[in-house]
């Protein structure tokens, strides 16, 4: 029950928070795959590894977990309260440290205020593959949008070009 609550959420959920929209789907997929090869060889091999060690497979297993507690420590960043656009800037890092990712997404969010601002607000999104700003349009005082009911996202001229996050950091660092 409390690997279930705790370990098991990395394969099932983490995948699920870090890839971009278009590659949601497959990156999660391939999280679960790579969990289910796991697990499968885990269970096959377990009873040849318990013949072999006795009851010092277990303490093979305390070791694992000590060092995936290392690992995750080391080279998982923090996704909790962060929106799509944030896990963008996150992963921007050249680096595969978890330290150096979060020392680069504070360079990047201080360069960027108007990318997660706009996100929170929920009144426009930022593409994070093309760049561009989407904005609500107002054009009545009843409430309604573009002259349809409910939010509506504007795809002619409430577009801004920006440049790639990635791109900026670069060319700012050269």
């Amino acid at each position: 029950m409390v690997f279930g609550a705790t370990w098991l959420t990395v394969p099932w959920l983490y995948p699920a928070e870090i890839f971009p929209l278009q590659v949601r789907a497959k990156g999660n997929a391939w999280g679960v795959v790579g969990w289910s090869i796991g697990n499968g060889w885990c269970t096959l091999l377990l009873p040849t590894v318990f013949s072999a060690l006795g009851p010092n497979t277990l303490h093979l297993f305390g070791a694992v977990n000590i060092l995936s507690i290392i690992v995750v420590w080391a080279l998982y960043p923090e996704t909790n309260q962060r929106t799509l656009e944030e896990m963008n800037l996150v992963f921007a890092a050249d680096s595969i440290w978890n330290w150096d990712a979060e020392k680069n997404y504070k360079i990047l969010m201080e360069e960027n205020p108007d990318l997660v601002q706009a996100a929170r607000r929920g009144n426009s999104v930022v593409d994070p593959e093309t760049g561009l700003i989407k904005t609500e349009r107002r054009s009545s005082a009843d409430g309604e949008k573009d002259g349809m009911r409910g939010p509506s996202l504007v795809t002619g001229g409430g577009e801004q070009r920006r440049p790639s996050l990635v791109a900026q950091h670069e060319e700012g660092r050269k």
